[in-house]
């Protein structure tokens, strides 16, 4: 089978659930309002379409068909229990679900994803801590402790990444509400600028903005008007000629599809959208499917034509997926259909195996005619080890020995 048999013909998906969005905004910006109203107003016959991932308590205040409030699964000292629950129920739930042709829901809501990011990263440290038998404050210490044999950074990227691809891969579209701040940038000349950025880290925006193919950020603009209600173009003077404050004003949500000079966060990879349109659910819909359109320059078919095929589409894809996961994981002795892993030995899971090594190949050693001194020597008196490092130490200068 040659390259040429894997070269194919791309139409834009056409759906919400079929590709991964981002809604950006400020505290109480509207932002798990919005997902409501979308997926009620997108999924009118079919509410359990839209599945919302609570990873905090944002939702409490509103009507919702369908939610899990995963945050409940962990307290603030256990937040690592949030993540497990997510990775070792959820997203498996789900994933099968898809391959079972059970597909309940189509559309996954993280709410939001900076909670997200934190329950994934308790996970690693705890994880780690278990694994090292020590107490790691950070992603930064693991690299810093383990004298770079691992890296923080790199385990959250590729956690995050494996349990979102897992979603996209088995067809599930993925919206993440993210939270947004102002940020001062320095330029290479010295001059500054703020803007709306998002808030996480630039390893949470490997995985939610740079895959995101349609982002939008709210953001709250004033008006200030006289006491008839008219817009002011500048402001008001006392009768000194003085610059003073009007004490009336509004104030509007605007949803941003394309970055400005003060709003970075925003944009997508559609050529059709609008730099800013009021904030409604209406709105947001509406400058999708604009999008959409713009995008279909050579396809005779009609939306609703494309929609049953990106499902069939679909559906072959998480078939695919299936058979070579079926097949990687026979090789790495995974069994999928009780969707068991193996489990990351433990520090001293560790060093009771090495020591079992060293007991095996001490005696290997004298039969090779090694006198037992040297050997006891090199091992010690006792195999009480207190790292894994210690170890394997003992265990290669054991091995080194020659006559």
């Amino acid at each position: 089978m040659g390259f040429r048999d894997s070269v194919r013909k791309n139409t834009p998906k056409v759906e919400l659930h079929s590709i991964m969005s981002l809604v950006a905004g400020g505290y109480k910006s509207g932002k798990t309002r919005l997902w409501k109203e979308i997926t009620e107003l997108h999924y009118p016959n079919n509410p359990d379409a839209a599945l919302l991932i609570a990873f905090e308590p944002g939702y409490e205040t509103w009507e919702l068909d369908n939610i899990i409030p995963v945050l409940e699964q962990g307290s603030n000292e256990e937040e690592w229990k949030v993540w497990e629950y997510f990775k070792k129920e959820i997203v498996p739930g789900l994933v099968q679900e898809a391959k079972d042709s059970n597909r309940i829901t189509q559309l996954i809501g993280i709410d939001t994803a900076d909670r997200c990011i934190d329950a994934a990263t308790a996970w690693i440290l705890n994880d780690k801590n278990k694994k090292y038998a020590t107490k790691f404050s950070s992603l930064q210490e693991i690299g810093e402790k383990t004298n770079g044999a691992e890296n923080g950074w790199t385990l959250l990227y590729e956690e995050l990444k494996k349990q979102i691809d897992s979603l996209r891969n088995a067809g599930y579209g993925v919206m993440a509400l993210a939270w947004t701040k102002e940020k001062e940038t320095t330029l290479y000349d010295g001059k500054k600028y703020n803007s709306v950025e998002l808030m996480m880290h630039n390893t949470g925006r490997k995985v939610f903005e740079s895959q995101s193919h349609f982002t939008c950020c709210l953001f709250s603009e004033v008006k200030i008007l006289n006491k008839e209600g008219t817009e002011l173009k500048e402001n008001l003077k006392n009768k000194k000629n003085k610059e003073i404050g009007t004490k009336f004003h509004e104030t509007e949500v605007y949803m941003y599809f394309r970055p400005t000079q003060y709003i970075s966060i925003a944009g997508g990879r559609f050529t059709t959208l609008p730099e800013k349109m009021l904030y409604s659910a209406d709105n947001y819909l509406d400058v999708f499917e604009k999008a959409i359109l713009g995008q279909l320059k050579k396809t005779n078919k009609t939306i609703e034509e494309l929609k049953i095929e990106e499902q069939k589409n679909k559906d072959e894809k998480i078939k695919n997926v299936e058979n070579k996961n079926k097949i990687d994981n026979k090789k790495n002795n995974i069994n999928v259909e009780n969707n068991v892993e193996p489990e990351e030995k433990t520090v001293q899971e560790q060093i009771k195996e090495i020591a079992k090594k060293i007991r095996a190949t001490a005696k290997q050693k004298s039969k090779e005619g090694i006198p037992m001194d040297r050997i006891e020597t090199t091992v010690g008196k006792n195999l009480d080890f207190k790292t894994v490092e210690q170890a394997q130490s003992i265990l290669d200068k054991l091995e080194a020995l020659k006559k």
